[in-house]
């Protein structure tokens, strides 16, 4: 008869164990968030990128109890290095990954042979936030008024044209338009697009394509002439200005974008709430005020809309790499 109440006390105990461990995540998850949050930033303080990024940790502070929203700065490395730390994070809710997708996920593995993430596999998707265009510029100074002046310009200059690439997506946009129209101008690369614009300005380059959240404000003020968008359609943003499709060049759609992720393995209730609190701050009318004046545009979505964009969007990035010839680096 002991051994018999042994064993029932023994099985009790066991269950009540069990419980426990059930009950433990379940209470965490329902507890969420207990401490602070902690968004990684992959680019350098003060930057554009970097205004993208607080602008949403801002909005999420007002969703998370009083606890704080930390955004922790990793430049470096086209953000490599703030990948591998999000993937090396604890699973728990309270590291999140917000970065241009376009760069991190779905452009550095086909940049790279040696990198140390897999953009499917280390990362569970929350969902998309903005949008953000490319443009193409000529300096004020210049007669070309239209991409098919500039087309004309640079097939009479044949390899004497020049442009600058002062980041992944400008030398990846700008391959993807001379190999579409076969056009072989000089690439001048540069850390940053501002350093580009006395070079544009003076006439040591022809055109360059960057992104509108700098290229916008200096065509307001006159330093900038845009020819075009780099996608089929045109952006709200700078309605006035085609779009590629406008000026007939075929197949060719590109944007920067922008979303959350969290490490692999977070727990889906965590990933739910995040997903919810982050597809109310998208649609606000101050955060669309605050990143249109950033030159982006609101993109809400899902996890399950970010999980398919991320495969399609890698093999979109693989092919127009491949399409450019654009070696890998170690």
């Amino acid at each position: 008869m002991l051994h018999s109440l042994t064993r029932r006390t023994l099985a009790g105990a066991a269950l009540a164990a069990a419980g426990m461990t059930l009950a433990g995540p379940l209470a965490a998850q329902e507890a969420y968030p207990a401490r602070e949050i902690r968004i990684v930033c992959g680019y350098a303080a003060g930057t554009g990128a970097d205004v993208i990024v607080r602008i949403f940790a801002d909005k999420l502070r007002t969703f998370t109890d009083g606890k704080p929203v930390i955004v922790e700065n990793k430049p470096g490395a086209l953000t490599q290095i703030a990948a591998e730390q999000v993937k090396n994070a604890r699973p728990d809710g309270y590291t999140l990954f917000i970065t241009a997708g376009n760069s991190t996920m779905s452009a550095n593995p086909h940049l790279y042979r040696q990198i140390k993430y897999d953009p499917v596999k280390d990362f569970t998707p929350v969902t998309t936030l903005i949008k953000l265009p490319f443009m193409v510029v000529v300096t004020p100074k210049s007669p070309i008024n239209s991409m098919k002046d500039l087309e004309n310009h640079l097939r009479a200059k044949g390899d004497k044209g020049t442009y600058a690439y002062p980041n992944t997506f400008s030398q990846v946009a700008t391959e993807l338009y001379k190999t579409r129209l076969g056009l072989n101008p000089l690439g001048v690369a540069y850390q940053a697009t501002p350093q580009a614009m006395p070079d544009l300005a003076n006439g040591q380059l022809d055109f360059m394509i960057s992104d509108a959240t700098f290229l916008l404000n200096q065509s307001r003020q006159g330093l900038a002439k845009p020819l075009a968008v780099t996608t089929a359609k045109r952006s709200s943003l700078a309605p006035d200005v085609p779009s590629m499709e406008d000026v007939g060049i075929k197949d060719y759609d590109l944007s920067a974008w922008w979303a959350a992720w969290f490490p692999a393995g977070t727990p889906q209730p965590i990933v739910a709430k995040m997903e919810g609190w982050l597809n109310q701050i998208v649609p606000m009318e101050e955060t669309k005020k605050a990143v249109n004046n950033v030159g982006a545009e609101p993109w809400p979505g899902s996890s399950k809309i970010l999980a398919d964009h991320v495969v399609a969007d890698l093999k979109l990035w693989g092919d127009i790499i491949k399409l450019a010839k654009i070696e890998p680096q170690n």
